[in-house]
């Protein structure tokens, strides 16, 4: 058993600054999809023009993260994170002011850009300023950004759609974002890089090359397809294959988040003390446990939905949780920026994938509802199963490389 590190009072300022960062970019990238049905009527966009603005953000971060991978260790962590961040608040700026299809697309573009490179810079972050002791608890906090964008963020949002406009709703996430970028200026320290690299080709390169980091971007590529194939058709079959009013669908994501926000920072207490593995074949026994049941169609009352929703969620962050964590104790310092960045392209373009897979397994009947959801169900037992395997293997990994450091 692990004895965790206290957090010094500047690291839990980091902590802050870095979970408000990270909850404006998970809100615009969670708004977008609420907006489908406002956004299908006040563009009159067809639902292929929307399904291209909706991939547009993935597909542009996991290029953009690809490429910069590359420069990720070259340049001082503060004044990259500064850089992507104000490219990513003015695509949100677009947004706000986009008038057509077009203009959308191009602000999702850029957003996707910048955006998508954001966690990677930040996780960088952490596992240049917390030891590997702290880092479950870090990760715990920082996850709750996610559950907090769920829980306050998109309903304030929609909120601020139904009542004022779709665009006003981007504005709010700007001037958040303006605050945040202003804690990172004021809060976060410079964090110079000091080791020689390669050329930036070569640098990415390099790091594909490496057969010990494929574990962690395998074992990532199938814990983020497994969460999106549930994710992409979900309010579809809770309405049209259990009956669920979409007035309801508010409280099924309202209870996630809460879950997650309540989860996040006690499962990362616990990767800490107990060991990320532990924690993260826990979450995998109840998230399987969970998705079979929910999938079947056998729950039917609105409790019972809530009640699973609840504890597959309990069952994700206990998974993100550990394998984030676990997965910045792999690379050496030099190398941290771009496998980070590297692993956030990766993840992105297994979303894109997942997403067209779900689309292709499922199938609506004449009446609405979804077939073939049950086989959903067992591809995504498949997933989580063999990412358990993988990060196993990552587990060990980090265990063989201390004790060598420790020699």
């Amino acid at each position: 058993m692990e004895k965790p590190e206290r957090f010094s009072t500047y690291q839990k300022l980091v902590i802050l600054g870095l979970s408000c960062l990270l909850f404006t970019v998970v809100l615009d990238y969670m708004l977008l999809p609420a907006l489908s049905g406002t956004l299908l009527a006040e563009l009159q966009l067809s639902t292929e023009e929307f399904g291209l603005i909706a991939s547009a953000y993935a597909l542009s971060a996991g290029i953009s993260a690809l490429l910069a991978s590359g420069y990720a260790d070259r340049f001082e962590r503060k004044t990259f994170l500064l850089v992507f961040y104000s490219g990513f608040l003015i695509g949100i700026v677009i947004c706000a002011l986009s008038p057509s299809f077009f203009i959308l697309l191009i602000a999702r573009i850029i957003t996707g850009a910048f955006g998508g490179v954001m966690a990677s810079i930040c996780f960088a972050m952490v596992a240049d300023l917390f030891s590997l002791s702290q880092r479950g608890r870090v990760m715990g906090w920082i996850q709750m950004a996610f559950a907090a964008s769920l829980v306050v963020g998109l309903p304030l949002s929609l909120f601020i759609t139904s009542s004022f406009s779709w665009q006003l709703a981007y504005a709010m996430i700007f001037c958040f974002g303006v605050l945040a970028l202003l804690m990172i200026i004021f809060f976060i320290r410079p964090l110079s890089n000091s080791t020689e690299l390669s050329p930036p080709w070569s640098h990415i390169f390099s790091n594909l090359r490496k057969s010990s980091y494929w574990n962690v971007y395998s074992a990532n590529i199938l814990i983020v397809g497994g969460d999106v194939i549930f994710m992409t058709f979900n309010a579809a079959f809770l309405t049209n294959n259990l009956g669920l009013a979409e007035s309801q669908l508010p409280y099924v994501y309202g209870a996630i988040g809460i879950t997650s926000l309540l989860a996040a920072p006690i499962f990362g207490k616990l990767a800490d003390r107990f060991g990320k593995w532990s924690i993260f074949a826990f979450g995998t026994l109840l998230s399987v446990g969970a998705v079979l049941i929910y999938t079947a169609g056998a729950i039917q009352s609105f409790e019972w939905i809530i009640l699973v929703h609840s504890f597959l969620f309990l069952g994700v962050n206990a998974r993100m949780v550990s394998s984030t964590a676990l997965a910045t104790a792999v690379p050496k310092k030099s190398d941290r920026g771009a496998f980070l960045a590297i692993d956030s392209s990766v993840q992105q373009l297994a979303g894109v994938l997942a997403a067209a897979l779900a689309g292709w397994v499922i199938f609506q009947a004449a009446d609405g509802s979804l077939l073939h959801y049950p086989q959903i169900g067992w591809l995504i037992t498949v997933l989580m199963i063999f990412s358990a395997g993988l990060v196993f293997l990552v587990d060990k990994q980090v265990k063989a490389d201390s004790r060598l450091e420790s020699v």
